[in-house]
């Protein structure tokens, strides 16, 4: 046993003093590691500028007056008196529904009236001639009252068969036709009057503080690219939803019809201390995530040239392509503007030959610096 130690022991020793002299024999011949050289990125100076303070938001439009016509009962579609997109006036009739049972009965009715109403004068006149009692005389006129109560009903019946425009408007689509039965509650067409406009948008809670009814709002489509429409809140919700914003409307005229209900709008709230000095970079230097937002700064760094340090940022008021940076940077910080896929924290870089800088300095200018 003692024999198979020392054997073992020694191929071990031989095979660790192989190992030590073949690194020791290629350590001068082994290639050097590969370099690569420094990536180029653009970058820009953090800067003041004057931005409008404002709170964006997202939202619709809808109509003040809209609605999605239906009947109240159901029946088959005797005539229909209107067409598709027809501009029609408050009462005017658009659906007839089939209402002879209706109307029979109604006749009916209206003779049982006249006959309970001739009873009644008749015991009116015999109790001035003490001929018939005070309780004939209360018959009488319940029995008129109720004939008129029934005649009343099947009228409510008739008109609930008679579908009319309930105030002035434009109709869309028509989506019923004559003949076809109708339930309850079924569409016919809507009915909208978009000559005064609502924008249903929210807000960061935060926003509260400085909201009140009467602010100015600037509300945008993607229809209008680059045209604003002004608005005025209307309203704001007094509670504050699960998602922790609050619900605000603005109203907005629209005589010229150029938007409809239901478009998407893109609303900005202007606050009412004016625009304020702040540090600002151009929106591409800014890196969302879900961990927070950050930036890139060009930094000398000794022996290694320029390096990108990553730097978390807090973001605020976003105007025509510059962002304010409320945390995080200081005036004159170099940011990458562009190559931030790149990069990681700490590597060398090199600056580009582009013109970000120029470019950042002139809409720098255009926004008010």
């Amino acid at each position: 046993m003692r024999k198979k130690i020392l054997v073992g022991t020694a191929i071990l020793a031989a095979v660790v003093l192989a190992g030590v002299r073949v690194a020791a024999s290629g350590g001068d011949d082994a290639p050097p590691a590969a370099s690569y050289p420094a990536p180029k990125v653009a970058v820009a100076g953090v800067q003041r500028a004057r931005l409008p303070q404002v709170y964006v938001g997202v939202g619709e439009l809808e109509a003040v007056r809209q609605v999605l016509l239906a009947t109240e009962v159901g029946g088959r579609i005797t005539r229909i008196a209107f067409e598709s997109g027809q501009r029609v006036k408050a009462g005017q009739v658009l659906v007839q529904l089939n209402d002879a049972p209706e109307q029979a009965e109604a006749r009916r009715l209206e003779a049982q009236l006249r006959n309970a109403e001739l009873q009644l004068a008749r015991v009116v006149r015999l109790l001035d001639e003490d001929a018939a009692t005070r309780e004939q005389l209360d018959n009488a006129r319940a029995a008129r009252d109720m004939a008129q109560g029934e005649l009343q009903r099947v009228q409510a019946l008739i008109a609930q068969k008679t579908v009319r425009a309930p105030f002035d408007g434009v109709l869309g689509l028509r989506r019923v036709h004559a003949g076809q039965y109708l339930n309850a509650a079924d569409p016919i067409a809507t009915l909208v009057d978009a000559a005064s406009l609502r924008a249903n948008f929210s807000l960061d809670e935060q926003a509260v503080p400085r909201l009140r009814t009467g602010q100015p709002v600037d509300v945008r489509v993607d229809a209008y690219p680059g045209k604003r429409f002004r608005a005025t809140i209307n309203a704001i919700d007094p509670m504050i939803s699960r998602s922790r914003t609050v619900r605000v409307q603005a109203s907005l005229a629209n005589a010229e019809g150029a938007l409809k209900a239901g478009m998407y709008a893109s609303v900005r709230v202007e606050r009412q201390d004016g625009p304020a000095s702040v540090l600002a970079v151009p929106e591409t230097a800014v890196t969302y995530t879900a961990y927070g937002d950050t930036v890139f700064v060009v930094q000398d760094a000794p022996g290694k040239g320029l390096v990108a340090k990553r730097v978390a940022v807090k973001v605020g008021t976003r105007h025509e392509g510059l962002v304010e940076i409320e945390e995080g940077l200081r005036e004159n910080d170099r940011v990458v503007t562009s190559g931030q896929l790149k990069l990681n924290d700490g590597m060398p870089v090199e600056l580009s030959a582009g013109d970000t800088l120029r470019d950042s300095a002139s809409a720098t200018r255009v926004s008010g610096i």
